[in-house]
């Protein structure tokens, strides 16, 4: 049950209107392992794991007095955690639209606690939490951080950070940049109008743009990069467990160990291929390459419609 509360409300004159204030205090003792659910329809949330077993929230809003009016503010100790709730209770026909004051959520967690959060319009940022998350925004950035546990992030105008994640990787944005570093898991990774950069990944990385460039670099795993109007360029660690590079209009640029088994088919429509490994050819064309490295191994397939295919080795 909460052992602090603190609900209060201040009204403050701004010219000749009048703004309100409305802020919320709770902490509950919990037990690790449980859930924190955080509805929000436009606030900014933050959230952070420590060593305690308190869930800690405090919720501001700042807004017109008709707005506070209509706002449900709340924090409640349910059978699988914690729920917290900054939501427009008024729906109507003419209650919709944007808000226009500050929404804010900040909540501490035990370390050993999964996370969801949605958010309609603000940011949404995560760290120090072992377990999953589930982190969406219609509006805004989504970031995660030294997370022990599969994380989902998805925005749909915002940009996308992942850092130091030992699980794996789902981030999906339509209109910003996709970037996933230090991650121990698969990632899969997804923008309609950003670049994605990937770097120092153990696990499988499946990357997709439609209007930016993609950088897989440092990967150990299977590799797919595929954009629709810039370069990809990746680079392997380990060994080939297959790959992928496309691009309608970009260059292709791919690191890989010298010492690399594989068959490789590279093609272009606009460009060369070129590559620093010995090939045992099959085909070789201005515009493509069809063969083996060492003796062959798992396909590496690269292709673009208006660039050229290089192949560097890494000793």
């Amino acid at each position: 049950m909460p052992r602090l509360y603190a609900l209060a409300f201040v009204l403050i004159a701004a010219g000749s209107a009048q703004a309100a204030e409305k802020t919320l205090d709770k902490t509950f003792t919990v037990s690790p392992g449980g859930t924190l659910l955080v509805e929000a329809d436009g606030a900014d949330i933050h959230v952070a794991g420590n060593d305690s077993n308190q869930v800690v929230v405090h919720m501001v809003f700042r807004g017109s007095e008709s707005d506070l009016a209509k706002m449900k503010i709340d924090a409640v100790q349910t059978s699988n955690g914690v729920s917290v709730t900054m939501k427009k209770e008024d729906r109507g026909w003419f209650s919709w639209g944007g808000w226009g004051g500050e929404q804010n959520i900040q909540v501490t967690v035990p370390r050993h606690y999964t996370v969801n959060a949605h958010t309609g319009g603000g940011g949404v940022e995560l760290k120090d939490t072992e377990g999953a998350a589930t982190l969406h925004t219609s509006g805004g950035d989504v970031s995660a951080k030294n997370v022990g546990g599969n994380v989902e992030l998805k925005t749909s105008g915002g940009s996308i950070h992942a850092d130091a994640i030992r699980g794996d990787v789902d981030a999906d944005t339509s209109g910003g940049d996709v970037s996933a570093k230090n991650i121990t898991g698969n990632a899969k990774l997804q923008t309609s109008g950003g670049s994605i950069q990937a770097d120092t990944v153990q696990g499988d990385v499946d990357a997709d743009t439609s209007g930016g460039d993609v950088r897989l670099l440092k990967v150990d795993g299977k590799i797919r990069g595929n954009s629709s109007g810039g370069s990809v360029r990746l680079s392997l660690v380990g060994a080939n467990r297959g790959i992928s590079a496309t691009s309608s209009g970009g260059d292709i640029e791919m690191s890989l160990p010298r010492g690399t088994a594989a068959r490789i088919d590279a093609s272009t429509s606009g460009g060369e291929v070129t590559t620093d490994i010995p090939v045992t050819t099959t085909v070789v064309k201005e515009h493509a390459l069809h063969g083996t490295f060492n003796g062959g191994g798992e396909t590496i397939y690269a292709h673009t419609s208006g660039g050229s295919i290089r192949v560097h080795a890494e000793n």
